[in-house]
């Protein structure tokens, strides 16, 4: 492994560190391993890369592969991306985003990528205008399921 990390393709042993690095970026209480270590096994649409520094996961990135019959290819809206503290301005996020776009390119032949990330964060879209995504005048609207 290189001083800069492996980025891979996560895998269910990758269950229980995926648990502690999304607790701190979506909040405790989510997920368990057991319930990531399922998801990892069965994966369906999604995708999850992972990058990791001397054996420690340093960061995450997930996307869905999305087909529609109204388009003649498959599209990938990512959906997550964290690096941890310690690892962060290190191009980790970077190198996490290239290895989505050109997995799900060559393994899926998606045509195109959409991302969703808060208005006031400022490097994240900076990250991504950097590596060619540009800001559309769409609103996102969310509505949670009646239960």
């Amino acid at each position: 492994m290189s001083a800069r990390g492996a980025v891979r393709l996560a895998c269910p042993d990758d269950a229980e560190p995926l648990c502690l690095l999304n607790a701190r970026f979506n909040g405790a209480g989510l997920c368990t391993a057991a319930q990531v270590r399922a998801a990892l096994a069965c994966p369906g649409s999604e995708v999850v890369a992972v990058c990791e520094l001397d054996g420690t996961l340093a960061g995450f990135a997930c996307a869905q592969v999305k087909r529609s019959f109204c388009y003649p290819r498959p599209t990938a809206e990512i959906t997550e991306l964290f690096v941890d503290a310690p690892f962060r301005r290190q191009g980790i996020a970077r190198r996490l985003l290239a290895f989505l776009e050109a997995h799900c390119m060559q393994a899926h032949g998606v045509d195109g990528f959409t991302l969703l990330t808060g208005a006031d964060n400022a490097p994240a879209q900076a990250l991504y205008r950097a590596m060619g995504y540009r800001a559309e005048d769409e609103r996102a609207f969310a509505k949670p399921a009646n239960r």
